[in-house]
């Protein structure tokens, strides 16, 4: 991960004496990337406090919307690799949700976990496995929740495209993600301990999706860190984290 830091003629004058918070509101930014969705998005729903969030808490990678769609976050930089496709395959296919029901947030301080640089081809290797820990510690606390909701025992249920019913019943009792949870937090942290779904049951990881990176590539419109310009900024560097 790599952070872009803007000065403003505003910001410049005793920024040194101001908070992260309070150089923001002075006209300053640290800006990380872009996000598919916009950051305006994900600031409304995480706040302005200065990040990155607790890498153990489920909330800091997964978010459940009412409309039964999911945001992910990541830390990962799409260097036109594809990554930021691999890796909503990889926490799509934990939730048991589809493609179409999965966003991107990305590359924000304030809003996305850190998990450090992005290098070579190592995005997949390095960068999921938390992620895909975080999305079965999601799974298993939408069940429990569905199982209360539903009457019956968590073992019973299954899971399609975000919907929830109990098995041989699905056009009786069910009970969707965005039900269950629909834009509130999930308060629980990533232990670990979730069962991850077996390399058998796979729908979507090993298959080949369209790319959420290209359309807007292909349209001229994607903006890379190093495009990344902001009203009165004076100068902008990458500076490489921490390790």
């Amino acid at each position: 991960m790599s952070t872009m830091i803007n000065i403003s003629k505003k910001a410049q004058n005793g920024a040194q004496s101001l908070s992260r918070r309070g150089l923001l509101k002075g006209g300053g930014a640290m800006v990380i990337g872009f996000s598919l969705t916009g950051s305006a998005f994900a600031q409304a729903a995480r706040g302005m406090k200065a990040g990155p969030p607790d890498y153990q808490a489920v909330d800091t990678w997964i978010a459940i919307h009412a409309d039964n769609t999911a945001t992910i976050y990541t830390g990962k930089c799409e260097l036109g690799q594809g990554n930021q496709t691999g890796l909503l395959q990889v926490a799509a296919e934990e939730l048991d949700l589809g493609m179409d029901q999965v966003r991107t947030i990305r590359l924000d301080t304030n809003i996305t976990p850190d998990q450090q640089a992005t290098s070579s081809s190592s995005s997949i290797h390095r960068g999921a496995p938390a992620l895909r820990a975080a999305a079965a510690q999601a799974r298993q606390e939408l069940l429990a929740r569905a199982a209360v909701k539903l009457g019956v025992q968590a073992g019973s249920l299954t899971v399609k495209d975000g919907i929830v019913s109990v098995k041989g019943e699905h056009n009786f009792r069910t009970v969707t993600y965005g039900e269950l949870l629909g834009d509130r937090p999930f308060n629980v942290k990533s232990t670990g301990t979730a069962p991850l779904k077996p390399v058998s049951q796979y729908r979507l990881v090993g298959q080949r999706p369209p790319r959420v990176d290209i359309p807007e590539k292909a349209a001229g419109k994607y903006t890379h860190m190093h495009h990344l310009r902001v009203p009165g900024m004076l100068h902008g560097r990458v500076v490489l984290p921490r390790g």
